[in-house]
């Protein structure tokens, strides 16, 4: 099946899973407000304790960043704290539930009537959260080996281009090497992310509890398969940016300057995370109809 086939299909299918799409849009609503309260509870505190709230509200000063800053240290340590362990908390979470995304649709793909499917989706989604929650986690751990490796990858060809650059006397030169030390980043971010989801799904597909072994065998999956996996993982992320690029010229020519138009405001901004959730399942879905097109050798357990 052609790259494009697949991210039609992917994209298609994605729309048909509200139920998953509401699961993550919940989760994210949840933790944004948590957020949202941590950070408006102390920035309220601050400008009803500063004389320079009245003219925050009109513009913005630096003078009440400095006394936010100077005033409310210990505030701020603890919003930082808290929303580290946040930031913990959420990893877990969207751990757990790879899981279920990924078995709910492989269990989808494998069944040949979904009419005969007698589990609810409470029932599946949730069983495939538990059953791979420590397979994941393990993948989480060795994932750090992948990301260092790529650190030293993006580090090596940094020095490379440096020396090339020299010092950089030349603007349009020094100009040049940031956009393609960028280009180059950005290219090894997506390539371990785009691992780190063929080893979920080749995990779940065979339910293997080789996670390890199966990190190394998708890393080559991939290298063998490289131009067409790049070519679906872009042009999901292509789809990413212009849901990104639409959302933000919305707020752009959106007023907010009434109860209703921030209203309409807030309705864009939970409707772009849920355009997110969507877009997930989308790259999840085509990632999996193109690995289950490939040979798969099954390991014994």
């Amino acid at each position: 099946m052609k790259v494009i086939k697949i991210y039609y299909q992917g994209i298609k299918e994605a729309t048909f899973q509200p139920k998953i799409i509401f699961v993550l849009w919940f989760i994210n609503f949840i933790f944004g407000f948590i957020f949202f309260y941590l950070f408006f509870e102390a920035f309220s505190r601050a400008i009803g304790q500063s004389a320079v709230g009245e003219e925050l509200l009109r513009k913005f000063e630096f003078n009440f960043l400095f006394e936010f800053l100077a005033y409310h240290a210990e505030s701020i340590a603890t919003i930082f704290s808290a929303a580290g362990v946040l930031i913990l908390i959420e990893l877990l979470v969207s751990t757990f539930l790879f899981g279920g995304i990924l078995f709910t649709l492989t269990y989808q793909i494998k069944s040949s009537d979904l009419a005969n499917n007698k589990k609810s989706f409470a029932q599946l989604f949730f069983q495939g959260a538990g059953k791979f929650f420590g397979r994941f986690f393990r993948l989480l751990i060795y994932s750090f080996l992948l990301w260092i490796s790529a650190l030293i990858v993006f580090l090596l060809l940094n020095l490379f281009i440096g020396i090339f650059t020299g010092e950089a006397k030349n603007e349009q030169l020094f100009f040049y090497s940031l956009w393609l030390r960028l280009a180059i980043g950005l290219f090894i971010f997506f390539l371990v992310k785009m691992i780190l989801d063929y080893t979920r799904i080749k995990i779940v597909t065979e339910d293997s509890r080789y996670v390890l072994r199966s990190l190394f065998k998708t890393v080559k999956f991939v290298f063998q398969k490289l131009g067409k996996a790049l070519a679906l993982y872009y042009l999901l992320v292509l789809t990413g940016i212009i849901l990104f690029t639409i959302y933000f010229a919305l707020k752009f020519f959106l007023p907010s300057n009434s109860l209703i138009t921030i209203l309409v405001v807030f309705l864009v901004g939970q409707l772009f995370i849920a355009s997110l959730a969507w877009l997930k399942i989308a790259f999840q879905k085509a990632q999996i109809t193109f690995y289950s097109q490939q040979p798969i050798q099954y390991e014994s357990h």
